[in-house]
């Protein structure tokens, strides 16, 4: 009797579970608040980031890619060889009038480099109208002479192959043939005998050491 419990205020329990309810709900409203402002600054972002890129590609176009002040007026060329010059511009595939700065520079290497002729090229710009072409020419150091199936028809061809000091085999020449003018003094070129047809595949370094050894 004496620790008798004094009796709870229930309108103060009230009051402080509503001022709980009042901040819970401040929070959520402030927590929605930030979110919103964040998809709103992202999306503005994303807008401002489209725009810019349209409008760099089209700057890029009209001022760049689609100008004529770069278009190409001059195909430098160069060769440590017997290519004619013509023949390697044809190779490029460019023509006057493209524009220099939209070229694909590593295309142009590559195409070069795909005939059996060339060794090595190095393309570049030279602003505002001109492109370089520098070329290093497989050197053939020796011949092979066979017969294989003609391409068309029945029966067999004579073919001649030739190889540079590497065992690169370059294919069976003939301006009238591939569009590429023979090699200066071929027929001076020593020739391999004993060599079978599987053994030199044309576009390919050869890997039977006896084929390395007479090169050497």
């Amino acid at each position: 009797m004496f620790f008798r419990r004094k009796p709870k205020n229930r309108c103060f329990d009230r009051e402080q579970v509503l001022d709980v309810k009042v901040r819970s709900d401040e929070l959520r409203h402030r927590r929605l608040r930030a979110g919103l402002l964040t998809l709103a600054f992202a999306f503005s972002v994303a807008v401002l980031v489209f725009v810019g890129s349209r409008g760099l590609e089209w700057a890029l176009s009209e001022l760049v890619f689609t100008n004529e002040a770069f278009a190409v007026q001059v195909i430098d060329v160069q060769t440590d060889g017997v290519i004619a010059a013509d023949q390697l511009r044809r190779w490029t595939g460019i023509k006057p009038g493209d524009n220099l700065l939209a070229l694909d520079l590593r295309r142009i290497k590559r195409d070069l480099e795909l005939s059996p002729l060339v060794q090595s090229a190095a393309v570049e710009r030279v602003l505002p109208h001109t492109l370089r072409v520098r070329v290093i020419e497989r050197e053939p150091i020796a011949r092979v002479q066979m017969l294989q199936p003609r391409a068309h028809g029945s029966g067999l061809e004579a073919v001649t192959y030739y190889l540079d000091e590497t065992g690169f085999v370059m294919f069976p020449l003939g301006r009238e043939r591939h569009g590429g003018p023979p090699f200066l003094l071929a027929d001076e070129l020593p020739v391999l005998t004993g060599i079978g047809l599987g053994e030199v595949p044309p576009g390919r370094v050869v890997e039977a050491p006896r084929i390395h050894a007479a090169l050497r």
